[in-house]
Parts: C-alpha cells; structure tokens; sequence
C-alpha cells in the first residue's frame, strides 16, 4: 500500500511524528496543530508516536513540520510505503525509495525503529547492515560509484517505522532541520 494516495484533486501525504520525549505527547500535538491546522493527528497505538495524515507534498510537509516545530517533536518522516513487516518487503521498498530519493552526491543510511509485536527476529543492527547493503548495492548500480554511507550525519536517512505487523518506510533529509 502505497502512503500517497492519488485524489482527483490533491495527495493524502502520511507523516509519522514522534515525540521528543514519552510524556511529551501535549507538547507535540500542540505544535503539530500549530503548524499545520487542516492535518489528521491520530495515535499510532504506541506513546509518543503520531501519525498525520493531511493533503500535501509529503516530503515539503515533513521538512516544514521538522523546522517549525524542531523544539517540540523528536521527527517528522516522511512516509512514501506501508509494507507487512517482513524483512524482504521492508528491503524492497527501502531499496526502491532510496534509487528514487538519494541523489548521487548525497550520503545517506538506513535506520529501522522496531515497536510492538512483529516477525522480525533478528537484532537490529544487523537488518540496517543488511538493508544498508541492499539499497548501497542499488545506489552503486544507478550511478557507476560507490555511494557515500554515513552513520551519523547523512544527507537523507532511509527510515523503517516497525508499528507491530505494519511498517511504514520513508526518509528525512538534513536538509530539513
């Protein structure tokens, strides 16, 4: 299921937000609203963790939120998929979204966020090695080059939000902060 669902007349862009902190919850919402008043906030059922659904350019919605509302949310990213949460559907689309959304000069890496009940039994680190490899391996192919990977400061970071059986896989740029 694709996260951008086309309208006659606009997108529904799928952010998910989280809070700085686990009581932070008012705090967030307050900001989110603040920002961007037609929005959809509903829980994702964990604490902390939000969802928004509003009509929009996805990626310039998530980088508004990120700047505007910096000092009240932990991150907005930007959704562009929701898969089962198996390892092959998450390094299907993370691989597509990454060839689609990295540009050549940009580093990037893969982060996954594993919360309630799901069928991922190995650590995390090593399914981000695994699905770092994957999409390093697509770059490599598009451009001719060694992609850049960076652990800690990357340009866009690919991200896997694990919400038990579902996942939602989208990117935050540094551009955005």
């Amino acid at each position: 299921m694709i996260s951008q669902i086309q309208m006659p007349d606009a997108q529904i862009a799928k952010i998910v937000i989280t809070s700085r902190t686990l009581y932070g919850a008012r705090k967030t919402i307050s900001a989110i609203k603040r920002t961007v008043p037609d929005g959809r906030i509903r829980g994702a059922g964990l604490k902390g963790i939000f969802i928004l659904e509003v009509e929009g350019d996805v990626q310039e919605l998530a980088q508004r939120i990120n700047q505007e509302c910096s000092q009240s949310i932990g991150r907005a990213v930007a959704v562009l998929a929701e898969v089962p949460s198996t390892l092959d559907s998450i390094r299907e689309s993370a691989i597509r979204i990454g060839k689609e959304r990295i540009a050549e000069d940009e580093s990037f890496c893969f982060r996954l966020h594993k919360r309630g009940e799901h069928g991922l039994d190995q650590d995390t680190p090593k399914i981000e090695h695994d699905v770092g490899g994957a999409i390093w391996k697509a770059l490599e192919q598009r451009y001719g080059k060694s992609p850049r990977v960076d652990l800690k400061d990357p340009d866009v970071t690919i991200l896997a939000e694990v919400f038990g059986a579902n996942t939602a896989v989208g990117i935050l740029k540094k551009a955005w902060r």
